[in-house]
């Protein structure tokens, strides 16, 4: 019976083994197939994935990443874009125009939770006339455009990240217990040093 016994659990260990060979494949295989854009949120998701549930010295008193967030956008990033022309709020702002929707707007993951903020950027110039053609002919566009939803080749759409010098999509991490002000200014340093001057590039 011993016997019998371990070598069920051999053979079981074993068809476990031959599964998760075979769902690596799978993967492997799914992966290869994907966009550049779908590979690059397949890997954004394995690192949220395989995080650290807890920042080391982040405690239950630690204020929240989305606290902190909240923090820096009603302190730092709302502010600094009003002084450099832009209006909004709630992380979506718009440099007047009468003629271009010239639009900024803060994205954050779907997969932030209550350890992890993750935020980026994104840029968009239309002609406010293109825009009332195309929604005349495609009403579920609504009034106004989004500068998180990507429309086609009819809009100028970018973001942050690839006008750096790096030229590489760039997302910000707000982690639990960790005090990162450089997170912040880099961020800042990035949306009037690269952002603002792309608006008005394409909105003049």
């Amino acid at each position: 019976l011993g016997d019998r016994a371990l070598s069920g659990r051999t053979v079981n260990s074993a068809l476990s083994a031959a599964d998760e060979c075979v769902a690596r494949e799978k993967v492997a295989t799914m992966v290869e197939g994907l966009t550049p854009e779908e590979r690059e949120g397949f890997e954004r998701f394995k690192v949220w994935k395989h995080r650290p549930k807890q920042a080391p010295g982040a405690t239950s008193t630690s204020r929240s990443p989305q606290e902190v967030y909240a923090e820096w956008m009603k302190a730092a990033f709302a502010p600094s874009l009003r002084v450099a022309g832009l209006r909004g709020s709630g992380g979506r702002f718009e440099l007047p125009s009468d003629v271009f929707w010239a639009q900024l707007g803060f994205q954050k993951s779907a997969y932030n939770d209550g350890q992890e903020v993750r935020f980026t950027v994104n840029l968009m110039v239309i002609r406010r006339d293109e825009w009332q053609e195309q929604a005349a002919s495609a009403p579920h566009l609504g009034q106004r455009p989004s500068p998180s939803i990507r429309y086609g080749a009819w809009a100028r759409q970018v973001r942050i990240g690839q006008l750096t010098p790096e030229g590489e999509d760039k997302w910000w991490r707000i982690v639990r217990g960790v005090e990162a002000p450089e997170v912040r200014d880099d961020a800042l340093n990035d949306l009037l040093t690269y952002g603002v001057p792309w608006l008005r590039e394409h909105a003049a």
